[in-house]
């Protein structure tokens, strides 16, 4: 347990550093990401923390209650700043002060309860009641920000497919997993805490490879670019849509059937800004268009039509390869396959045969 500890140490000191001193240069004009990057920068030196007091104290082989003192002080406000970090990236940058200090509180009661248990002295059922009753309270928080996070990652995806012409939201994968992560720790932290042994230690494991991936795509999420793509589209999703009339409709048919039959639709990167700009309409009036038509969103449209071409494709040119296709469509190879068997229930092999 103790060569455990000295590794969580060492891992979460790297990480840290590599945030404060690598990467500034990549983040110094985001604003949003800079201030995830110094959120979560300050929860993993907490976690490095309460594993060093344990490795220097020994507290986790001579005293459990002490040892879960020591992980409720440090891993509440820690898991806080973790969470408050995907968060500020969700909404960029956009958070109530009720979410960010969510935190405070659970931390000043589970800190009240565990002063309470000590009064009882080690061993003492107020103090092993003290330490379940901040547990829950962690739990609590946990929660909350597992249910923000997967509201916003939900709208965050109808804001990607209502700007790209292709799903995006792989993007937003690694958010996902994270909420995953959340999601374990917020049932078995108040567990795995009051236990040892071999299960203390897979579960630790488990715990340092989640806080890890984390970490490695926060990283790779702010270097690669992928939080402009998404912050270019948080930003025209806020245009405010007006409603149009039917006169008014009718004449945009027109104009987006021509855009169509020119085949506009089949360039690839094509985003609802840009079609609006090449149809000469103004964004608004393309958003209410498509809406008026049934669609979920620009990609759906957009990909139905490409869809409708690779099966005329499909039929007038049966020697095309599956990527040639794709290709000529609009349509990237890595989701082609996917996206038709979406729309016709047919993978384009099958489709192509019957």
């Amino acid at each position: 347990m103790k060569e455990m500890q000295f590794s969580a140490v060492l891992l979460m000191t790297l990480m840290a550093l590599a945030l404060v001193l690598f990467l500034p240069r990549r983040v110094s004009e985001n604003r949003v990401a800079n201030r995830s990057r110094w959120l979560m920068t300050g929860g993993l030196m907490l976690i490095g923390v309460q594993f060093l007091i344990q490795y220097i104290s020994g507290s986790r082989a001579t005293s459990m209650e002490q040892a879960v003192m020591i992980n409720l002080v440090f891993f509440i406000p820690a898991a806080a700043l973790m969470s408050l970090n995907i968060l500020n990236l969700e909404r960029q940058g956009r958070i109530s002060r009720f979410e960010w200090l969510a935190g405070i509180p659970t931390w000043l009661i589970a800190l009240a309860l565990l002063s309470y248990g000590i009064v009882g002295g080690e061993g003492s059922r107020r103090l092993l009641y003290s330490e379940i009753l901040a547990s829950f309270a962690y739990s609590v928080m946990q929660i909350y920000y597992s249910w923000l996070h997967l509201r916003e990652v939900s709208r965050m995806e109808l804001v990607l497919a209502d700007y790209y012409d292709q799903d995006r939201c792989g993007l937003l994968g690694w958010m996902k997993f994270t909420i995953v992560i959340m999601s374990f720790t917020t049932v078995l932290v108040p567990l795995i805490i009051f236990s040892g042994g071999w299960f203390l230690a897979c579960f630790a494991i488990s715990l340092f490879v989640g806080i890890f991936y984390m970490w490695f795509c926060f990283v790779r999420y702010v270097i690669t670019g992928a939080s402009q793509h998404v912050e270019e589209a948080e930003q025209f999703a806020e245009q405010e849509e007006e409603d149009v009339n039917d006169n008014t409709m009718d004449k945009v048919d027109e104009t987006v059937a021509k855009w169509i039959e020119d085949g506009s639709y089949l360039k690839s990167g094509v985003t609802k800004p840009m079609a609006a700009a090449e149809m000469q309409l103004p964004l608004y009036m393309l958003s209410a268009w498509i809406r008026n038509k049934g669609y979920s969103s620009y990609s759906r449209w957009i990909t139905e039509l490409r869809v409708e071409e690779a099966k005329r494709t499909i039929k007038q040119h049966p020697e095309w390869s599956v990527e040639a296709v794709a290709d000529h469509c609009g349509i990237s190879r890595s989701h082609f396959q996917r996206v038709f068997h979406d729309i016709t229930g047919e993978t384009p092999a099958q489709y192509s045969k019957n």
